[in-house]
């Protein structure tokens, strides 16, 4: 599929000239904030889809965007750091974080990695809900959230307008999308891969196990970092329970039905879902129920996933046009 992807780039190439042009073609200041929300959760689910190449599933993702969020709202509006500045530092902070985080969690396999990340994730949010409340707003909420803006001699722009947040919020997922490509066809990423599959065959050939998943966890958490930067001035107030297990559970359901085999699976399933879910929105509480049958029945018709379903398409159709007979 990547080899694809080189050969023909024509394909992506259109996506982002429509991407380009959409808030032109359809004006709409809410359509323009859903799809900012779009690219920032395409961020964090690719990060959650490289700690899925070595086999495991990391939870602690939206915990890690608390924090990059957490950071951004108090550097750049208590303290009046510039967001230029502000953002790579949520980034190394949350890798930082991730890195001590990591030499006890790494250690652990299975369902004792899965639970041991969902641990972290309720201390994170019970600690920015009941901890250093004068700081971070506790339950009500952080607000107001300064927005980043650039200023230069005989320049200035404030990233207030939708339209300007759309690009801003566009621009830093391509540049992600091309980091985690190339992440995933190196060396580091064949090492990831072939941990999924044999961990201990993989330290016969001199390979440092866990070295490998913690330069895999630090990574991810450095952009989960990133999406939370983006996230708070979007929204203008971030509470513990915007990054509550919940979120988590849609995360993982975007990278399901868009397919974890595939590069291009949690970007799928990120644009596939979230235009679905303005679909239920009126459902109100039964919203949440659709979504687990969605997911349910992904698993069942569609193991691979969305993109897996185009990639059998596609080979059939080949096969048909080899074979007319």
């Amino acid at each position: 599929m990547n080899n694809i992807v080189l050969r023909k780039p024509f394909p992506h190439l259109f996506f982002i000239a429509v991407a380009l042009v959409f808030p032109f073609v359809y004006p709409s200041e809410y359509a323009k904030h859903v799809f900012a929300l779009i690219f920032i959760k395409i961020i964090l689910c690719m990060s959650l889809r490289q700690m899925l190449l070595t086999g495991l599933l990391n939870l602690s993702i939206v915990s890690f965007m608390a924090i990059g969020a957490y950071f951004t709202a108090v550097l750049g509006t208590t303290i009046g750091m510039s967001f230029w500045i502000v953002m790579p530092l949520s980034g190394l902070t949350c890798s930082l974080i991730g890195l001590f985080f990591a030499f006890p969690v790494l250690r652990l396999k299975g369902a004792y990695f899965f639970i041991g990340t969902i641990c972290f994730a309720v201390c994170v949010q019970t600690f920015f809900s009941n901890f250093y409340v004068e700081t971070f707003g506790g339950v009500p909420g952080f607000t107001p959230i300064d927005v980043p803006h650039i200023k230069l001699p005989g320049f200035e722009l404030d990233f207030m307008s939708h339209l300007s947040y759309y690009y801003l919020t566009f621009i830093i997922m391509l540049l992600s999308i091309v980091i985690f490509y190339r992440l995933e066809n190196s060396r580091f990423g064949q090492y990831w891969k072939a941990i999924s599959f044999a961990d201990r065959l993989i330290e016969t050939v001199g390979v440092d196990l866990l070295k490998s998943k913690i330069l895999n966890f630090t990574i991810s958490c450095f952009f989960a970092g990133i999406a939370g930067s983006l996230f708070a001035p979007l929204i203008g107030i971030i509470t513990p329970h915007d990054f509550d297990l919940l979120f988590m559970f849609f995360l993982v359901m975007f990278v399901v039905v868009g397919g974890t085999d595939s590069f291009w699976g949690p970007i799928t399933g990120v644009i596939a879902i979230s235009i679905l879910a303005e679909l239920l929105r009126d459902f109100g509480q039964y919203e949440t129920i659709g979504y687990g049958f969605i997911l349910v029945l992904a698993l069942i018709f569609m193991p691979r996933g969305i993109c897996g379903l185009m990639e059998r398409f596609i080979s059939s159709k080949k096969e048909a046009i080899k074979s007319p007979n």
